[in-house]
C-alpha cells in the first residue's frame, strides 16, 4: 500500500512539474484594447424574416390581376328587391333588408323562414308585391300557398306562404349554389334624385368582360355617397363578373355574375371590374407522377395491334410523367392557367402527364416495342425513328406500312402543336378525351401538349385515310363505357356519336344517337363471340362469367370511306348461366352477389340454384322488388334470417325451392320465402321447413310459412300454389301456415291453390292453417291443413277470418283447432266468405266454435267472383266440437249464424248454410242463429255420411274414399284415394324423427307410401349419427373492461351453434386502453384524468391541448450592454408560467450612459511660453479627454521654470538603456533651478527622476550581457487579463520549486527501495 501511495504521489508531482511556469502566474489587471462583445443568441429562421406566406389584405390597391375574394366555403341565400329607397324595409327577418340593400343568409340545414312585406310605400306610392324570383326564375305572387321543388341551387322545397308573409326553405336539405331571392314590387316610382357622385368604371381584362356605355344605373344618395348598380358584359358564358374594386381596395361582390352594387364617395371615383371563370376547371393542374387512362387507337374505324400483340382497344395504361426535354420538346411544356383553362398565365410548370406524354409512351411501348421500363426515359430516339413498319389491325391483318414515315413528328408551338406524323401515319388524325372534343377555351380546341390527363380518362385516337372524315364522321360511344351484369341477364345498350369540331356555342358537341354500325361481342382476348343486330340499340344475354367487350365499328371500316372511330364498352359478367340462360347460384358468394345485384336495380333476373346452400353464416338483408324468376330446382336453402325473408318484396316468380332453418322478425310482415308478395307474384311448388317467428307487438305483426303478406292493391293476383309448410309458425298478432295476411282491396288479390300446412301455427291473435285472413276477393282452393292451429282471439283450419268476398273451396282440415277466447272453426273462424265443398275431421275448441265455421256472418254484399258471398254449401264435418268456457257458443256445424243486413226473405236464397255433421260431435248443429237465417244443417250418422246418397248430395267435388284415406268418408276429387291391387311406391318420406343431438345419435323412419292409395308399403328405421358440436364464433363473457391505465380481461367462449354446449373457454388479457385525450380540455375522454402535460411551443405533445397561457414576470434576454457613447439593448421576454412557452418578446433600447470622468491629472504643466494639459479619464471605459491649462503669467516665471523641469521628468517614462538623454535633460533642468524654484517641484516628481537614474544605472552596470532575450512573455487569459510569466508571485515560485524537489526525492526513494530489494 505504501508503494502505491508513493508511486501515485510521484506521478502526480511529475505531471504537475511538466506544466509551464505560466500556469502558476498571477493575474494582472490589464486594460483590454477590444471593445466589449455583445451577448448573442441564435434566432430561429422564422423570426429572422418576414412570413412570406401571410395572405395579403385583399383590400389593397387593385392591379390588372384578379384579386381572390376571401369567400366562405358555404353557399349563401341572398335577398334583394327592385325597391331603391333605403328607408323602405322589404324583409324583416331573419335579417332586416332595406330597399337597395342585399341581405345575406347562411343556411345550415335547419328551416329558414324569410319574412317579407306584401306591400311597401315608396315616395308616397303604395307598391304591392308582384313576384318572387329564385335565381332568376320568377314565381307570380298570389294569395295561396305555392311549393317549389326545383329551385336552382337548393335540393329541398321552397314554400311561399302569403298568410304568414313567409318564404320557407325546408330543413334537412342543402344549398348546391348561391340562391338569389328577389322581391319585385309593382308601381315602384323612379328615383328622380340627381346623383351626388358619378363613378368611372373600367374592366380589368376586356377579353373576359367589358363595361358598356349604359352599364351604370343610379340607385340613390346617402350621406356622403351615391349608390350605383353596374351591369357588366362578360364576353361569353364562360366568364362572369366576380366583383368591383375601387382604388382604395374596397370590394363589391357580384352575386349573379353580371351586376354589382357600388358605393361612390367622390366625383369620378374609379372602379375596376374583375371577371372570373363561370365554368369549372377543364383540367386538373396539380402535379402527378403518373395517371392511368383508357386508350383506343384505331385506323379507319378498327383498333390496331401493338408491336407485342396487345390489342389497342379499351386498354388501361399507366402513363408516367417525364421531362419532355429528354426528347427535345421542352417548348411543349405545360404551364399553369388562370382558370384551369385558357392561355398560360404563369411560368409554373405542371408536372402531370399530358396527352403528349401518353402518345410518346404508347409509341415507345407498342410501336417501337421497347421495354416498358425504358419508356419515357428519352433513350429511344423516338423522334428520329422512321423505319418502314407494318401496322396491323387487331385481327392481324395489315392496316398500312409506314413507308419510312416518322413515328411521330410534333410541330408548331405550345398549345398549337400539330402532329405532322403519328404512328407511322400522316397527319390525318383526331383524338377525343372522354368522348368530347377537347377544348382549351370556348370554341378553341386544345392540342395534346395542353391536355392534362387524370386517372380514369378515356383517350380515343382515330387515324383515317379519308381526309373528309371530320365533316360528317366522329367518335362513337355506347350508352355507358362499362357495365357489370349477372350471367343470364339481358343487357341493352345504344350507340351515339360526337362530331369532330366544337359546337356552334363553342363547347364540345352534343352526343347524338346513331345507327348503322356493325356491332359484335368479344371475349377478354378479343375473340368474337357474337354479332348483334339492331337499329342503334343492341341487346345480348351473357351466360358465363368473365370480361367481355361490345364494339361497334363503321360499316365502311378498313376502307377509305371510313369516317367513324369505334365505339367500345367493357362488360363484366359475374356468375354462370345454364342452357336456359338462368344464372346458376352454387354457394353463398353467389347468393350475396345476386342479392347485391338485384338490389342495385337489376330486378328482372332469371336464377336457378345449382346446389343446396347453407346461408346460416352470412348476413342476408333480403332481395327487394324482384320481378324475375328464381328456380330452386328442388334444392334447399338453409337460413338463419332476421327481419327479412329471402325476398323482402316479391313481384316475380319463385318456384321449386326448399327452405330450412330459422326466420325471425320484429317487423310487420315475415315469411320464409318472401316478407311481402305483390303484383303478379307467383310462388310455386315451394316447401318451408324453417320455423318462422314474428315478435312485433302493438297490434301488428304477421307471419306466414311461405309469404308474410300480400300488400298490393293493384288489379292483379298474387298466386301461391302447390306449396307446403312443415315449420312452426308463431306471431304475436296474426299467423298463417302458408300466407300470413292478405290485405288486397282490388279484384283478384290473392289465389292460394293446392297448398298444405303440416306445421304448428300459433298466434296471440288470429291463426289459420293456410292464412290468418282471406280478404277481399281472395281465393283458397284445394288446400289442406293437418297441423295444430291455435289463435287466442281466432283460429281456423284454413283461415282464421274469411271476410268480404273471399272464396274457400274444396279445402280440408284434419288438424286440431283451438281458440281460448275467440272463434274456432274447422275451416274458418269468423267468416263472411263463400265456403264451398269443404270438410273437417279435426277437433275444434273455442269460445265460439263450429265444425266448419265458428261464426258465419251472412251479410248482403255484392258477388264479384261468380260465387255467392257468405254462402256455405256442400260441406260436412266429423270433428268433435267443444267450448273453451262454460258460456261458449258452439255447434257441430257452426257456432253462430247471423244474417246481418239481409232485408227480405227473398235474398236468403243466396245465403244458404248447408253443412252435415256427424252425430255425437256436438249437442246441436247450430249454436246460435238469426231468425231469418236459412239453415239446412243436419246431423248424419257415419253410415249416412259414407253413403252414395251423401256423395250425390255433396255434389261433383266429392268422390268415394276408395283407398280409405279418410276412414271411408267422402273425399275431394283432387285427393288420391283409390283401391290398389298393385301399389305404386312413392319417394321415401321421413317420419317419427328423433333428431340427433351433437353428442347423441338420433333416428327416423324412412317410409314409402303408395302414390295411388297412400298405403304404407315399407318402413325402415335409420340411425342418424351424432354430428358432433358445430363451433360458432367465440363470444365474450366475464368481461372486465380495461381502463385507461389498468388491463382488463374477458373469456373467449366457443359454444356449439346447435346445442349451445360450451366447447372451449380461454381467458384473454385486454391491454390497458391508454388515455383518449381530448385536445380541447386536456383531459381523458374516458376517465377525466388530467394530462401531465409535456409542452412544446405551447402545445402538449401528449394530448394536443393548447396551453391557456399565464404570463410570468418579464426577464431580460439578448443583452447588448450600453456603453458610454453607444446605445445598448435587451429583450424583455414574458414566459408562460405553465408551459414555459414564450408569450411575448419586446426589444428595449438602453440609452448610452455617458462618460464618468475622474477629477483629472495635469499631464503637462503650463509655462509662461506654453499652455499646460490636464487629462481626464472615464472611470468606466478609460477613455480620456484633455483640457488646456492657461499659460503662466510673467509674474510666475519661477513656477514656469519649475514646470518645465517637471514636464521633462514626467516625460522620461520607464527607464531603458536608451533613456540617458531624457534623464540627463531632466537632471540638468532640475539642477538649473534656483532653490526657490526647486521647492516648487513636488517630491514625488523628484523621486521619479532619482528612480529613473537608479534604474538606468542598474541597467548599464558592468557585467550585464547585452542582447539576452527576455524570459518574460505575456499571455492573454480567457477573462481578458494579461499574465506576465515573469511575475509568478512568491507563492507560485515556492510551489514550483517544492514540486520539483519532491519529484527528485520521490524518484530517489523508489530507486533506493529497488536497490535494497536487489
Amino acid at each position: 500500500m505504501k508503494k502505491r501511495i508513493v508511486s501515485l504521489l510521484m506521478a502526480l508531482v511529475m505531471a504537475v512539474s511538466l506544466l509551464p511556469v505560466s500556469a502558476f502566474a498571477v493575474d494582472v489587471d490589464t486594460p483590454q484594447d477590444d471593445a466589449p462583445v455583445a451577448e448573442t443568441q441564435d434566432v430561429p429562421a422564422a423570426e429572422q424574416q418576414n412570413d412570406e406566406n401571410t395572405a395579403p389584405d385583399v383590400r389593397t390597391e387593385p392591379t390588372n390581376e384578379p384579386v381572390v375574394l376571401a369567400d366562405n366555403e358555404d353557399y349563401k341565400i341572398y335577398v334583394t328587391s327592385n325597391v331603391w329607397d333605403p328607408a323602405v324595409q322589404i324583409v324583416t327577418s331573419p335579417i332586416a333588408v332595406m330597399g337597395g340593400q342585399e341581405g345575406e343568409i347562411t343556411y345550415s340545414g335547419t328551416k329558414i323562414a324569410i319574412k317579407f312585406n306584401k306591400s311597401v310605400v315608396v315616395n308616397g306610392t303604395t307598391c304591392k308585391l308582384a313576384s318572387i324570383a329564385f335565381n332568376g326564375v320568377e314565381q307570380r305572387y298570389r294569395n295561396k300557398n305555392v311549393t317549389i321543388d326545383n329551385v336552382s341551387g337548393f335540393d329541398g322545397n321552397v314554400t311561399i306562404t302569403p298568410a304568414s308573409r313567409t318564404v320557407y326553405f325546408s330543413a334537412d336539405s342543402k344549398l348546391t349554389d348561391d340562391v338569389i331571392v328577389k322581391f319585385t314590387y309593382s308601381n315602384v316610382p323612379a328615383n328622380v334624385e340627381t346623383p351626388t357622385y358619378t363613378p368611372v368604371v373600367v374592366s380589368a381584362n376586356a377579353s373576359c368582360g367589358t363595361i358598356g356605355e349604359n352599364a351604370l344605373n343610379f340607385e340613390w344618395n346617402t350621406d356622403g355617397s351615391s349608390v350605383w348598380t353596374v351591369t357588366a358584359s362578360p364576353t361569353s358564358e364562360w366568364f362572369k363578373l366576380a366583383y368591383m374594386a375601387d382604388e382604395a381596395g374596397n370590394l363589391f361582390a357580384s352575386t349573379d355574375g353580371k351586376t354589382a352594387r357600388i358605393t361612390v364617395t367622390e366625383a369620378d371615383q374609379k372602379f375596376t371590374a374583375y371577371f372570373t371563370s363561370a365554368i369549372a376547371p377543364l383540367y386538373d393542374e396539380t402535379d402527378a407522377d403518373s395517371v392511368t387512362v383508357n386508350v383506343t387507337i384505331s385506323n379507319d374505324g378498327i383498333p390496331l395491334m401493338g408491336d407485342d400483340g396487345t390489342i389497342l382497344a379499351n386498354l388501361d395504361v399507366t402513363v408516367p410523367y417525364f421531362d419532355l426535354a429528354d426528347y427535345g420538346l421542352s417548348n411543349f411544356y405545360r404551364y399553369g392557367t388562370e382558370f384551369g383553362w385558357g392561355s398560360y398565365n404563369n411560368d409554373k410548370l405542371i408536372e402531370r402527364p399530358t396527352a403528349l406524354h401518353a402518345y410518346i409512351y404508347l409509341l415507345e411501348r407498342f410501336y417501337l416495342g421497347i421495354p416498358e421500363s425504358d419508356c419515357g426515359t428519352g433513350k429511344s430516339y423516338l423522334l428520329d425513328y422512321n423505319k418502314a413498319t407494318d401496322v396491323l389491325y387487331m385481327d392481324g391483318g395489315l392496316a398500312y406500312n409506314s413507308k419510312r414515315i416518322y413515328a411521330i413528328t410534333p410541330t408548331g408551338s405550345a398549345t398549337h402543336l400539330y402532329m405532322k406524323t403519328f404512328w407511322g401515319h400522316d397527319e390525318n388524325l383526331m383524338y377525343f378525351v372522354n368522348h368530347e372534343y377537347p377544348l382549351m377555351s370556348q370554341g378553341i380546341g386544345s392540342t395534346c401538349d395542353y391536355i392534362l390527363l387524370s386517372d380514369g380518362d378515356r383517350l380515343d385516337v382515330g387515324l383515317f385515310t379519308n381526309w373528309n372524315f371530320y365533316k360528317d364522321g366522329g367518335f362513337n360511344k355506347f350508352s355507358q363505357d362499362a357495365y357489370t351484369v349477372m350471367a343470364g341477364e339481358t343487357m341493352t345498350t345504344s350507340t351515339f356519336k360526337a362530331g369532330t369540331s366544337a359546337a356552334e356555342n363553342g363547347e364540345s358537341p352534343e352526343l347524338e344517337a346513331i345507327s348503322g354500325l356493325n356491332v359484335a361481342v368479344y371475349d377478354k382476348d378479343w375473340n368474337k363471340v357474337a354479332d348483334l343486330t339492331g337499329e342503334g340499340t343492341y341487346s345480348y344475354a351473357f351466360t358465363k362469367a368473365g370480361t367481355y367487350y361490345i364494339m361497334g365499328v363503321d360499316a365502311n371500316a378498313k376502307t377509305s370511306n371510313a369516317h367513324y372511330a369505334p365505339a367500345i364498352t367493357k362488360v363484366t359478367v359475374e356468375g354462370d348461366a345454364d342452357e336456359s340462360g338462368s344464372l346458376v347460384l352454387q354457394n353463398t358468394d353467389d347468393m350475396l352477389r345476386f342479392q347485391s345485384y338485384v338490389n342495385s336495380g337489376h330486378t328482372a333476373m332469371k336464377v336457378v340454384l345449382g346446389d343446396d346452400i347453407d346461408m346460416t353464416d352470412i348476413q342476408w338483408s333480403g332481395i327487394n322488388n324482384f320481378t324475375g324468376t328464381f328456380d330452386g330446382a328442388g334444392h334447399t336453402l338453409t337460413v338463419a334470417l332476421t327481419d327479412t325473408g329471402l325476398f323482402n318484396d316479391l313481384a316475380g316468380t319463385v318456384k321449386n325451392l326448399n327452405v330450412a332453418g330459422t326466420v325471425s322478425s320484429s317487423k310487420e310482415y315475415i315469411g320464409a320465402v318472401a316478407s311481402n308478395a305483390k303484383g303478379s307474384a307467383v310462388v310455386d311448388n315451394c316447401t318451408n321447413k324453417a320455423d318462422v317467428t314474428n315478435t312485433k307487438s302493438n297490434g301488428s305483426g304477421y307471419a306466414g310459412g311461405i309469404v308474410g303478406g300480400n300488400l298490393d292493391n293493384s288489379n292483379t293476383a298474387v298466386t301461391i300454389r302447390n306449396c307446403r309448410n312443415y315449420g312452426k309458425i308463431t306471431s304475436n298478432y296474426n299467423a298463417g301456415g302458408i300466407l300470413g295476411f292478405s290485405s288486397g282491396w282490388q279484384m283478384n288479390s290473392a289465389s292460394v291453390t293446392g297448398c298444405e300446412n303440416h306445421g304448428t301455427v300459433y298466434s296471440d291473435g288470429r291463426a289459420g292453417g293456410i292464412t290468418s285472413v282471406c280478404s277481399n276477393t281472395d281465393v283458397i282452393h284445394q288446400s289442406l291443413n293437418t297441423g295444430a292451429v291455435t289463435g287466442n282471439t281466432g283460429a281456423g283450419g284454413i283461415v282464421a277470418m274469411g271476410s268480404y268476398n273471399g272464396l274457400i273451396e274444396q279445402c280440408i282440415n284434419t288438424g286440431t283447432i283451438t281458440s281460448a277466447s275467440g272463434e274456432a272453426g274447422g275451416i274458418a273462424g269468423y267468416s263472411s266468405s263463400e265456403i264451398n265443398s269443404c270438410y273437417n275431421t279435426g277437433a275444434v275448441s273455442g269460445n265460439t266454435a263450429g265444425g266448419i265455421v265458428a261464426c258465419q256472418f251472412m251479410d248482403q254484399l255484392p258477388n264479384t267472383h261468380n260465387f255467392v258471398t257468405s254462402k256455405v254449401s256442400n260441406c260436412y264435418t266429423t270433428g268433435k266440437v267443444t267450448g273453451s268456457s262454460d258460456n261458449a257458443t258452439i255447434g257441430a256445424a257452426v257456432g253462430k249464424l247471423h244474417t246481418g243486413n239481409i232485408v227480405s226473405l227473398e235474398q236468403t236464397t243466396y245465403r244458404d248454410f248447408q253443412v252435415y255433421a256427424l252425430e255425437g260431435t256436438c249437442a246441436q248443429s247450430v249454436g246460435q242463429k238469426s231468425e231469418n237465417a236459412k239453415d239446412t244443417t243436419a246431423f248424419k250418422t257415419a253410415a249416412e255420411l259414407k253413403s252414395d246418397a251423401m256423395l250425390t248430395t255433396l255434389g261433383d267435388a266429392f268422390k268415394k274414399d276408395a283407398g280409405n284415406v279418410n276412414n271411408g268418408y267422402p273425399v275431394l276429387v283432387w285427393q288420391v284415394s283409390e283401391a290398389c291391387t298393385d301399389h305404386t311406391p312413392g319417394a321415401a318420406v321421413r317420419e317419427n324423427e328423433v333428431p340427433a343431438t351433437c353428442t347423441k345419435d338420433g333416428s327416423h323412419d324412412e317410409v314409402i307410401y303408395c302414390t295411388v292409395c297412400k298405403t304404407e308399403i315399407s318402413r325402415k328405421t335409420i340411425t342418424d349419427k351424432a354430428p358432433g358440436h358445430k363451433e360458432q364464433p367465440a363470444v365474450k363473457e366475464n368481461v372486465k373492461d380495461a381502463t385507461c391505465t389498468v388491463a382488463g380481461s374477458h373469456d373467449e367462449v366457443v359454444y356449439c351453434s346447435v346445442c349451445q354446449t360450451e366447447i372451449s373457454r380461454t381467458t384473454v388479457t385486454d391491454k390497458a386502453l391508454g388515455h383518449d385525450w381530448d385536445s380541447t380540455t386536456g383531459k381523458c375522454k374516458r376517465c377525466e384524468t388530467a394530462c401531465d402535460h409535456k409542452w412544446t411551443n405551447g402545445k402538449c405533445d401528449t394530448c394536443g391541448y393548447t396551453c391557456q397561457h399565464v404570463a410570468g414576470d418579464a426577464v431580460k434576454e439578448k443583452k447588448v450592454p450600453a456603453t458610454c457613447t453607444k446605445d445598448g439593448s435587451h429583450d424583455e421576454v414574458v414566459y408562460c408560467t405553465i408551459c414555459k412557452s414564450e408569450v411575448s418578446r419586446t426589444n428595449v433600447v438602453d440609452k448610452a450612459t455617458g462618460h464618468k470622468w475622474d477629477d483629472g491629472v495635469v499631464t503637462t504643466q503650463p509655462t509662461t511660453g506654453k499652455e499646460g494639459v490636464k487629462t481626464f479619464t472615464c472611470t468606466v471605459c478609460k477613455e480620456t479627454k484633455t483640457e488646456t491649462i492657461d499659460k503662466l503669467g510673467e509674474d510666475q516665471k519661477d513656477q514656469s521654470a519649475a514646470n518645465e523641469a517637471i514636464n521633462l521628468i514626467n516625460g522620461i517614462g520607464t527607464a531603458t538603456k536608451n533613456s540617458k538623454d531624457k534623464i540627463d535633460a531632466a537632471r540638468k533642468a532640475y539642477d538649473g533651478l534656483t532653490e526657490d524654484q526647486k521647492k516648487l517641484v513636488p517630491d514625488s516628481v523628484l523621486k521619479t527622476l532619482t528612480d529613473a537614474e537608479a534604474a538606468y544605472a542598474k541597467l548599464t552596470k558592468p557585467g550585464t550581457k547585452p542582447g539576452k532575450p527576455s524570459t518574460s512573455t505575456d499571455t492573454k487569459k480567457d477573462d481578458g487579463k494579461t499574465v506576465k510569466s515573469g511575475q509568478t508571485g512568491d507563492a507560485g515560485i515556492v510551489l514550483y520549486a517544492a514540486m520539483g524537489l519532491l519529484s527528485l526525492t520521490g524518484g530517489a526513494l523508489v530507486l533506493g527501495k529497488k536497490k535494497k530489494q536487489d
